[in-house]
């Protein structure tokens, strides 16, 4: 059945070429959803002086979390945010592989970000995972340790409250509607003691997610929390 599936896409392809979701163009084989001509295009995230000290004041102020980079800036490229709606609502799980590559080759020589001993997805609640089907953050990290080779645990955090969407919220909205809704399962509560942990989202906007996943390792005595994401608003 698998191989007549095989067959029947691939004539469907021939016949139909699949295309760009930014551009329009036939994707070549090897790209899915996304050309590798869009990819490139995209506005990165640049060390500029500018950048990093725009980063530092959102989001590392309350020292909370030690460091954090991205590959793409969110706000800035439509490309970028039709990637991120793709891969979080579209059903595009191998967007995810594309990113958690080009996040791999963003933060390798980092000795920060790629140390670490750990790393962890920030999790969604088990009714919004089962009604997409997987957590876009979960996949990204299993792609970026496997270029990486750092140990990734999809359930070291678990999201214990279910939230409204912080697309509704001003920044203050957004930290009061996450707050207290994350905790580490109860067999990490001893063994993130000392540990470097790199936390990984899609985007980070307000940084209000993130910030609430790295304060409760902290509580459990995470030396160090940094975190990774696809994309950035700054």
């Amino acid at each position: 059945m698998d191989t007549l599936l095989g067959i029947v896409e691939a004539f469907v392809n021939f016949v139909y070429p699949p295309t760009c979701m930014t551009c329009w163009r036939d994707l070549k084989r090897g790209e899915a959803f996304i050309c590798m001509k869009c990819w490139d295009s995209f506005e990165r995230v640049s060390p500029t002086e500018a950048i990093i000290q725009a980063i530092e004041r959102k989001f590392l102020i309350d020292e909370t979390v030690d460091k954090i980079d991205a590959v793409f800036l969110f706000e800035q490229d439509p490309g970028v945010r039709t990637a991120v709606h793709l891969l979080k609502y579209g059903g595009a799980e191998k967007i995810a592989d594309r990113f958690g590559i080009l996040i791999a080759g963003k933060i390798v020589g980092d000795p920060k970000l790629s140390m670490c001993d750990m790393l962890a997805p920030v999790p969604l609640h088990p009714a919004r995972k089962r009604e997409r089907g997987y957590n876009q953050s979960e996949l990204i990290a299993e792609r970026l340790s496997g270029e990486l080779g750092i140990r990734h645990e999809p359930d070291l955090l678990r999201r214990v409250r279910q939230t409204q969407s912080q697309t509704m919220f001003d920044a203050e909205g957004r930290r009061r509607n996450i707050a207290g809704a994350f905790s580490i399962a109860e067999r990490f509560t001893s063994e993130v003691k000392g540990k470097k942990i790199l936390l990984i989202d899609d985007v980070i906007t307000t940084g209000s997610t993130i910030k609430e996943c790295a304060g409760v390792l902290r509580n459990n005595g995470a030396s160090e929390v940094y975190g990774a994401a696809a994309a950035v608003t700054i």
